[in-house]
């Protein structure tokens, strides 16, 4: 992001402002240095785009799971509550 900001050019408005080129200097290295920590690298973004992604991948499967395992037990009580109707259907039919 270095290339974003021009020294120089700051440094030049200061000194024509009527700052002396010493304190131009020290005012642009410490509004550089200001920026810099303050700077969020594409690097950095990919990181934790990165870890999201795969932090919600691992919830999706994990609540996909609970789902399936979910719809399994229900499945087995309607075929389990199914059987005992048709058991007695039966048994009073014949």
């Amino acid at each position: 992001m270095s290339n974003n900001f021009n020294m120089v050019a700051f440094m030049d408005t200061l000194v024509e402002g009527g700052f002396s080129q010493q304190q131009a200097k020290a005012l642009a290295v410490a509004l550089f240095q200001l920026i810099e920590s303050h700077l969020v690298t594409k690097e950095y973004l990919d990181l934790r785009l990165s870890e999201l992604q795969t932090g919600l991948r691992a919830e999706f499967r994990e609540g996909l799971s609970s789902l399936k395992a979910e719809l399994i037990q229900w499945l087995c009580g309607i075929l389990i509550v199914q059987t005992g109707a048709t058991a007695v259907l039966f048994k009073f039919l014949h």
